[in-house]
């Protein structure tokens, strides 16, 4: 098909935007990019701080245009919108009026509870399909009057999300214990606060931290901003445990980290719920924990036992590649479900 692909895609940003992208030009489609970045980055930090709080004003009507322009010139068979928070109902109207194409929308986040956004509010009822992974919202989008939802499981790049050979630097870097890749929210030193009381060599990456993590040993062990690409897979190729700690912003039951840390062969070991259970068996291809207690119990155990927690991350990363939880598995389904 030839697919007019719109998000945060700009050249030298890996993001899961990006991968998707990537992934639908290996499938064999005719991609045309458009990215979204430099609207909502119009003004600058200061000068366009209003119409990006807003969603309103010049910048919003120029990345509407924008999809016009490219879909009048490029007359796509599919519009894949990935995160359009800024694409208004107005604007997917006259994209199917003008070249009939397909209205799909892609997001693996919470985009009514968290990146809830008046203008994708409002442009549900507009789009053929809406993707998302977040079960919790499906009644919601229902609500709202989506035409079709496509609810999945969370998904990992195969390029991005691999065992990496470390250099000796690299694992100077890198090298740790167990390590926690994400943003700060409130709470999440509670589950890393035992490990560093029990002097578990523990490397935290990610936004947010400097400025409000309450603890003084928990950030000792932030080690810099959230790492990207390669350099997120190296981050845990230096680990012996990957922790999969959930937003407490959100009611998530998994996240990408999910499916990300056991593609690239490290020992996941994550909150205990369902959709956790449903994509491993618990002891044999993943280890849970409720609370912090049970956390440090775990991690005591299988840093003392290697061959057990090598044995678990094989089996992991094998669950990943057999079970269908790449991008390149779950966007071929998802093309396969269109008309």
């Amino acid at each position: 098909m030839k697919v007019l692909y719109v998000g945060v895609i700009h050249p030298g940003w890996v993001n899961t935007t990006w991968m998707r992208q990537r992934v639908l030009e290996e499938l064999g489609h005719e991609i045309h990019p458009l990215c979204l970045s430099p609207f909502l980055r119009w003004g600058g930090r200061y000068g366009g701080a209003i119409f990006r709080r807003y969603q309103w004003g010049i910048p919003l009507a120029l990345a509407n245009r924008a999809i016009l322009s490219a879909a009048k010139a490029f007359r796509p068979d599919l519009l894949w919108i990935d995160k359009g928070a800024w694409v208004t109902k107005a604007t997917l109207r006259r994209v199917k009026k003008l070249c009939g194409a397909h209205l799909l929308h892609y997001t693996p986040d919470p985009f009514f509870l968290f990146h809830r956004s008046r203008h994708f509010v409002s442009a549900v009822p507009a789009y053929d399909a809406l993707v998302t992974s977040k079960r919790y919202e499906a009644e919601t989008y229902r609500s709202h009057g989506a035409q079709r939802l496509i609810v999945t499981k969370v998904a990992f790049d195969t390029e991005y999300h691999r065992p990496i050979e470390l250099s000796r630097q690299e694992r100077l870097e890198y090298g740790c214990e167990a390590v926690f890749i994400g943003s700060y929210g409130e709470g999440r030193e509670r589950y890393l606060k035992p490990l560093v009381a029990e002097r578990v060599s523990l490397s935290v990456w990610g936004e947010n931290w400097t400025a409000r993590c309450p603890d003084p040993e928990v950030l000792a062990a932030h080690r810099g901003r959230s790492l990207v690409g390669l350099d997120y897979a190296k981050g845990l190729a230096g680990a012996k445990i990957g922790l999969g700690l959930l937003s407490p912003l959100v009611p998530d039951r998994s996240t990408t980290r999910s499916v990300e840390i056991p593609a690239c062969g490290v020992f996941l070991l994550a909150e205990r719920t369902d959709e956790h259970q449903e994509l491993f068996e618990e002891g044999e291809e993943a280890e849970f924990f409720d609370g912090s207690e049970e956390l440090l119990d775990k991690v005591r155990y299988f840093l003392a036992h290697d061959s057990a927690r090598e044995r678990i991350a094989a089996a992991g990363r094998r669950r990943c590649l057999e079970s269908g939880y790449s991008y390149r598995d779950q966007i071929a389904g998802i093309i396969e479900m269109l008309p």
